[in-house]
């Protein structure tokens, strides 16, 4: 058997190719939507300070032309990506909330904000509800009240609510 002598400059130029190919650049990832014939409108660019973050995120852009109708009748909550971000949000209280939003006025949209309020029959000022959506800022929040004891949910963690539902938690201030 014989040994061959590999040159230095060959077994470097190998390395660094091996290297080259598995490095952090030639990482891919792959989103999969299963069973979803529609895909929901996007927006690649989402401004953030003074970056732009680039990722698929849906649009709230199709929220602006709720302005002015019933959030029951004109399917607000069968939208993306309300549909799916309210359901991780409330969870089990879902059902609590939509009993509190049968009664309700028209969709406010006024500067960038979605809000949304409304009570159940025969029991406003008790059992209410109230949605806000930044549309800008990509937060919803949302409130409803159980014998006027108020219960909060937001993304983020997030506690700087738009001024709409700031003015309709005072209703429950003791």
């Amino acid at each position: 058997m014989t040994a061959r002598r590999i040159p230095v400059a060959s077994l470097l130029s190998f390395t660094f190719y091996a290297l080259a190919c598995n490095g952090p650049a030639q990482q891919v990832r792959a989103i999969v939507l299963a069973d979803q014939a529609n895909l929901p409108p996007t927006d690649t660019m989402i401004a953030s300070g003074d970056t732009i973050q680039t990722d698929m995120v849906a649009s709230w852009n199709s929220f602006l032309s709720f302005q002015g109708k019933y959030a029951m009748e004109s399917g607000l909550f069968d939208q993306e990506p309300l549909k799916s971000r309210f359901k991780v949000l409330v969870g089990k209280a879902r059902k609590s909330f939509f009993e509190r939003l049968k009664v309700s006025p028209p969709i406010e949209v006024e500067n960038k904000i979605l809000f949304n309020e409304g009570y159940m029959p025969g029991k406003s000022g008790f059992d209410e509800a109230a949605i806000a959506v930044d549309l800008d800022r990509d937060i919803i929040y949302i409130g409803f009240t159980v014998n006027s004891n108020l219960m909060l949910f937001s993304e983020k963690g997030d506690t700087d609510y738009p001024e709409k539902f700031l003015q309709w938690m005072q209703k429950f201030e003791r």
